[in-house]
């Protein structure tokens, strides 16, 4: 993620808008093609957490 958008998900407090948050992210570097060693990075993350991360988009 960028740091502007870090920024943003850090504001976000509810789950629902930090889940909606990530997808859109994700949404946004499907469409790019690019970064794609985030998407198992973030799922390490999760699960370390215990969370389990949202279904990655599929790119249009």
């Amino acid at each position: 993620m960028t740091r502007d958008q870090k920024a943003l998900s850090k504001q976000a407090k509810k789950p629902k808008a930090r889940r909606a948050f990530v997808t859109l992210v994700m949404a946004q570097q499907a469409v790019m093609g690019r970064y794609r060693h985030w998407d198992e990075a973030y799922a390490k993350r999760c699960a370390k957490k215990g969370v389990e991360p949202p279904e990655r988009p599929k790119a249009a």
